[in-house]
């Protein structure tokens, strides 16, 4: 089932913001100066441009394909450049980025060698390109799984594992600088925020559920509201690429 991020747009930044850990590890390896050329592809509603752009002196740009979500990224960001685009058309000047990254954005990718190909293109020569995902461990500890059978199955089909990128990208020219974990721990609560990011499926992994088992977990989710479920360690893998 295809999202509709035009619709998705309008409820996001509810519940949707940028990840302080990812900002922190962002800025670990790649040295923002006021010099630097930075891409947020795939930038959705624009919280991490708007995160960075707090933090950081650089020069800031976002591309993104829904008309909904850079709508809004444009009215947070006035000062930002954020263009339409996608994998296959990315409408800067060759050679012309210090810094690429995207969160989770690649398993909405339909071609990583295409995706691999454009990026390397408009990169600088020894630039960096950052994919923060999951891989499919991570995937498979993720604490809210247990509301939902289906969703590891759902999303190991979406997801391209870590080896599966990693193998593109080095096929279109990359090479692999470090692949960084950010760990979350494995005491999760049932907030109320999470309950209203489910119930207004701002993840789209919930709209790939049939009707009936998205409405018997989020019942299960309810029921649960302020519970602390312990399960396994849960985080993101940060991929860092070099030209």
């Amino acid at each position: 089932m295809k999202t509709n991020y035009d619709i998705a747009s309008i409820t996001y930044d509810n519940t949707r913001n940028a990840s302080s850990a990812v900002i922190d590890m962002l800025s670990k390896r790649f040295d923002f100066s006021e010099k630097s050329m930075v891409l947020d592809f795939g930038c959705g509603t624009g919280n991490y441009l708007s995160q960075l752009s707090n933090v950081f002196k650089c020069e800031l740009f976002g591309l993104e394909p829904s008309d909904g979500m850079r709508k809004i990224a444009s009215d947070k960001n006035k000062t930002i450049k954020i263009v339409t685009g996608n994998h296959e058309n990315i409408p800067f000047k060759d050679n012309f980025f210090d810094l690429i990254y995207m969160t989770d954005v690649i398993h909405h990718v339909v071609d990583l060698n295409v995706l691999f190909s454009s990026l390397n293109k408009k990169v600088k020569n020894n630039g960096l390109v950052c994919i923060i995902t999951e891989s499919y461990k991570q995937i498979e500890s993720r604490w809210y799984n247990k509301y939902f059978k289906s969703l590891i199955i759902n999303e190991k089909k979406r997801y391209p594992d870590i080896p599966v990128i990693t193998e593109s990208a080095e096929k279109q020219g990359f090479q692999i600088y470090c692949i960084d974990l950010i760990n979350h721990g494995n005491e999760h609560v049932v907030s109320s925020e999470f309950i209203r990011m489910v119930e207004e499926k701002n993840y789209s992994m919930f709209r790939q559920l049939s009707d009936e088992e998205y409405q018997n977990g989020l019942i299960k989710l309810r029921k649960d509201i302020n519970k602390t479920i312990v399960g396994q360690p849960h985080g993101e893998s940060l991929i860092w690429l070099i030209k």
